[in-house]
């Protein structure tokens, strides 16, 4: 049996990444989830990441367990046609700038009218009233602007691998409509949320801050407990690729240098990661020495917390199918 049995309607006239996720995990969780689609341009995921003239393979997989409905929201017609969707439907999702649904005719308070009890859902770059709430915006911005990309560094920031903020708005999403579904069955009315990545991206700098303390405690790109600072959190070089060390605690600690047989650096735990200290020398040069299938054959009794470091293609998959399996293995329902 799925989360969502009674399989809600939720209408999904977002685009690009962060809310077609939203709406894959949900229709993963049952629900039935219809994508409308403007006629002319559609969804800029589309051509923006195709590479052999189809449609996008991530588009493809985000949005191959949906319905899909192509309208034009300008057309008297079709708007209509929209309006009568929205009066059975249980959520609404969206992502457009402030203004535009409402320019369109179908803004909160109209849809309201129709459907008293409507989850309505706005996720945009920045909230309403806020500085930035006409502006545009990307994953990088909104990294940028948090204090992660600036705190995830030694020689520089860098341009991270992954759409994290996009992500982390389509979890925010599917978070927000399962909360608003219920509140929705417990009082029978429904409400207006509104999701900004730019500072759900700036509450996960915070949190990331206050590891540390108050803001005077916060130590420098490349200095800190978690991002590279010290000798038992790291990742170091092998002869072939990198390898990952996460040994916080003690025991992991001492199981990693039971593992190489060298207790005698249990001092340096939390040493700096830094040219000069002998502690972080003496593992960058074990590390060095070795494989990284080495490594693996050695630790793979040693509960150390050690993996390796994986590009893209190594996690890539081949086929939708696949894909959808491996997208949806967080989790596992008993």
């Amino acid at each position: 049996m799925r989360l969502l049995a009674d399989k809600p309607l939720i209408l999904d006239l977002t685009r690009l990444l962060p809310g077609p996720y939203g709406t894959f995990l949900l229709s993963a969780y049952g629900a039935r989830v219809v994508k409308i689609e403007d006629p002319f341009s559609g969804d800029y995921l589309k051509a923006m990441m195709s590479f052999d003239g189809q449609e996008a393979f991530i588009y493809r997989l985000l949005n191959q367990n949906k319905e899909k409905v192509f309208l034009n929201l300008k057309d008297p017609v079709d708007r209509e046609k929209f309006l009568a969707m929205v009066k059975e439907a249980k959520v609404l999702v969206e992502s457009f700038r402030p203004k535009v649904m409402e320019k369109l005719g179908v803004g909160y308070y109209k849809l309201k009218e129709i459907n008293p009890k409507l989850i309505y859902i706005n996720l945009g770059g920045y909230l309403e009233g806020s500085e930035d709430a006409d502006k545009a915006g990307h994953d990088l911005n909104y990294l940028a602007q948090s204090g992660i990309l600036g705190y995830t560094y030694k020689d520089g920031p860098v341009v991270i691998g992954a759409p994290i903020a996009d992500f982390a708005g389509g979890l925010a999403l599917s978070s927000l409509v399962m909360g608003g579904l219920y509140y929705q069955q417990v009082t029978g009315q429904g409400m207006y949320l509104q999701i900004g990545m730019a500072e759900l991206m700036e509450s996960w700098g915070v949190l990331a801050a206050a590891v540390y303390g108050d803001k005077k405690r916060v130590p420098g790109p490349g200095e800190g407990l978690l991002n590279g600072g010290v000798v038992c959190y790291n990742v170091y070089r092998a002869k072939d690729g990198y390898l990952s060390l996460g040994a916080l605690e003690e025991k992991f600690w001492v199981n990693f240098l039971k593992a190489i047989n060298r207790e005698d650096l249990k001092p340096g735990q939390f040493t700096p990661a830094v040219k000069g200290n002998r502690y972080y020398e003496e593992i960058c040069a074990f590390f060095a020495g070795i494989t990284v299938e080495e490594a693996l054959n050695l630790f793979k009794d040693a509960d150390c917390c050690l993996k390796p470091v994986k590009g893209l293609k190594d996690v890539a998959v081949e086929s939708l199918e696949e894909g959808q399996k491996k997208v949806l293995g967080f989790f596992v329902q008993k």
